[in-house]
C-alpha cells in the first residue's frame, strides 16, 4: 500500500511589521529579509498568512499587494500599539488598517492578530463586528491566554518564534508539529535580517536593555534563522505536513 502524502495540516505565518516595534522605526526587516522569506517559500512552493500592520502597508503598498497575489494578507493592528486595554482610538485604528489592506490588494481581509500577543476580552467583542472571520493572537506559551474566550474562531500559536533560532530549537517545533493537530508557526520579517547590526547602530539604554535582557530579538537573526526556517520546513514535509494559509483553514 503506497505511503499517502501530506496527511498532516501546519501553518507558516509571518508578521510584517517594523523591525522588533517598538525598538526601532526602520524597515530593514521587510526591504531586505521579507524577499528572502519569500524565496524560501516559492523554493517549496508554500502558500503562507502574513499579519501585516496598517503602517508598513501604507509605505510599501507595492510589496503588499505583490504577496497578496500568492500568499494571505491578515492585519497586525495599525502601528504595532498594544492591545491588552481597548478604548474608541484602538478600534477605530484596527478598522482603518482592514480597510486599506483591502484597498490595497483588493481582497477580503479575514484574519487578525494582536501585536505582541497583548489581548483582552474587548478585543474579541469588537473583531467581529468588523467582519473578521478569525484570530491568532492566542498562544500554547502565555499562562494568561488560557483566560480568554475568543468570541471567533482561534488559531493558537504553537511556540515563540525566537525559539527556533536557540539550541535544541528545531526539534522542539517538530515535536510541537507532531503533537499538534494543526499547528500554526509565528515567525516574524525582521528576523530575516541580522539584528546585532540595528542594535549596534543606536546608543540608547532600550538598545542595552536588548542585548542583556532579550537575546531573543538579535540571537541567530539573519542567516541562521533562514537556515533553520528552511530546515523546519524540510523536516515537517518529510514527515507528509502541508502547509495552507489560515484563510484556506476556515474555508474549508
Amino acid at each position: 500500500m503506497e505511503k499517502a502524502e501530506f496527511n498532516l495540516r501546519a501553518a507558516l505565518t509571518f508578521d510584517i511589521e517594523r523591525d522588533c516595534p517598538p525598538i526601532f522605526e526602520t524597515t530593514v526587516g521587510l526591504e531586505k529579509g521579507l524577499p528572502k522569506i519569500l524565496e524560501i517559500l516559492d523554493k517549496y512552493n508554500i502558500t503562507a498568512t502574513f499579519f501585516t500592520t496598517g503602517d508598513v502597508a501604507r509605505l510599501f503598498p507595492r510589496v503588499i499587494k505583490k504577496i497578496a497575489e500568492k500568499h494571505e494578507i491578515a492585519s497586525h493592528g495599525y502601528d504595532h500599539k498594544r492591545l491588552d486595554l481597548m478604548t474608541n482610538r484602538e478600534e477605530t485604528e484596527i478598522r482603518q488598517s482592514k480597510q486599506l489592506l483591502e484597498t490595497i490588494t483588493g481582497k477580503k481581509v479575514l484574519g487578525f492578530r494582536a501585536p505582541r500577543f497583548l489581548v483582552c476580552e474587548e478585543l474579541y467583542q469588537v473583531l467581529p463586528k468588523m467582519s473578521f472571520k478569525y484570530d491568532s493572537s492566542i498562544t500554547y506559551f502565555r499562562p494568561s491566554h488560557f483566560v480568554i474566550d475568543p468570541t471567533l474562531t482561534e488559531y493558537r500559536i504553537q511556540l515563540p518564534s525566537g525559539l527556533l533560532r536557540f539550541p535544541g530549537g528545531l526539534r522542539l517545533f517538530e515535536t510541537a508539529c507532531k503533537a499538534s493537530s494543526f499547528p500554526v508557526l509565528c515567525f516574524h520579517s525582521w528576523e530575516a535580517i541580522d539584528m546585532r547590526l540595528l542594535l549596534r547602530s543606536v546608543n540608547t539604554n532600550a538598545a542595552l536593555r536588548n542585548w542583556c535582557m532579550r537575546p531573543d530579538r538579535w540571537y541567530n537573526t539573519g542567516y541562521p534563522f533562514l537556515e533553520r526556517l528552511k530546515s523546519l520546513v524540510t523536516s515537517l514535509r518529510a514527515q507528509d505536513f502541508r502547509f495552507v494559509t489560515l484563510k484556506d483553514a476556515i474555508e474549508k
